[in-house]
């Protein structure tokens, strides 16, 4: 006759090997395989007095709501926990090595978005995707907001993060950066959402060797994800709100109010507005240290980001195109 181990040791067992953070159960709760969609195959329950692997969290580091955990499960091993379930033991692991040009030492990402009319109107002059703006200015895609660039961010380092790759200096113009790494469906993608790269003024090279080498995707990954979360902010409320604004004035407390209303209220203090010259020129949205791209923007929002401030004075100029 075979007998089987308890579920409960199992679990244990499984946990115990605990290298990165850690978080201890302090009561039997849900599994979450989604904590979204609050699926739970197997009925799976954390077991009290035991440690598990931390893969992610989402909220304060000293305080989270969720975190995700390597369990025994056999379908769908890594599950969510709610934070109150237990307790966060953070490892000091030594990893920062002090410099500012390793790669995967971010504690952040910043995504930068362009309104590309005003881009034009005060740095475009000579660029091609401005030329083409000026001569098909009706164009709907001049009303979308354009990605800038997909920043890791390391806090002891400030704007210094960066060339962590082969490439350790900014090149005199961005198209003497070597290629890009990236495949068809990449280069595709992103110009969708990056006109430089789609008229070949060589923007994505700068993005990658200054700020892409500096986290650990490929090429492929990194810009594949960057234009997915330009394409889910070019959706929002907000940025329809800034097409119809176009050529008019707008507000840095109406936007902000719409983003919130859509994407949360711990969003408000994590994006922010750019401007020269009474011009909006740009969005940011600040994110956390680990991308998911199976994770919409609302929900990476509410995991620990680094507070932006605005440029922008109360009201501005949406700049109409061309």
């Amino acid at each position: 006759m075979k007998s089987f181990m308890p579920l409960a040791f199992l679990l244990s067992l499984f946990a115990a090997q605990v290298s990165a953070d850690s978080f201890t159960a302090t009561h039997s709760c849900p599994l979450y395989q989604s904590k979204n969609k609050l699926t739970n195959p197997g009925e799976m329950m954390s077991v009290p007095g035991t440690e598990y692997e931390v893969l992610e969290m989402q909220g304060r580091a000293t305080r989270p709501e969720w975190v995700r955990v390597k369990t025994a499960a056999l379908s769908s091993p890594e599950r969510w926990l709610a934070g109150r379930c237990g307790t966060l033991q953070q490892q000091n692991t030594g990893s920062d090595s002090g410099r500012c040009d390793v790669a995967g030492e971010q504690d952040g990402h910043v995504l930068a978005l362009s309104w590309q009319g005003a881009f034009c109107e005060l740095y475009g002059k000579g660029k091609r995707e401005c030329d083409a703006l000026n001569r098909s200015r009706n164009d709907e895609r001049w009303l979308n907001l354009t990605l800038h660039g997909l920043w890791p961010n390391k806090k002891s380092c400030g704007t210094e993060y960066g060339f962590c790759g082969a490439v350790k200096q900014k090149a005199k113009g961005f198209c003497n950066y070597p290629d890009v790494p990236f495949g068809a469906d990449a280069k595709a993608r992103l110009a969708e959402v990056m006109p430089s790269a789609d008229f070949n003024s060589c923007l994505e090279r700068h993005q990658w060797w200054k700020h892409g080498s500096c986290q650990t995707l490929d090429a492929n990954a990194y810009f594949i994800e960057a234009a997915r979360l330009t394409e889910l902010v070019n959706q929002s409320k907000m940025a329809q709100a800034l097409k119809d604004s176009s050529g008019k004035m707008q507000s840095t407390a109406n936007l902000r109010q719409l983003f919130t209303a859509e994407f949360g209220k711990h969003s408000g203090k994590r994006v922010s507005f750019h401007c020269s010259r009474g011009l909006l020129t740009e969005i940011r949205l600040s994110l956390p240290a680990t991308l998911d791209s199976s994770i919409q923007i609302k929900h990476l929002m509410a995991r620990d980001g680094a507070e932006l401030r605005d440029s922008c004075p109360a009201s501005f100029l949406v700049d109409a195109p061309g």
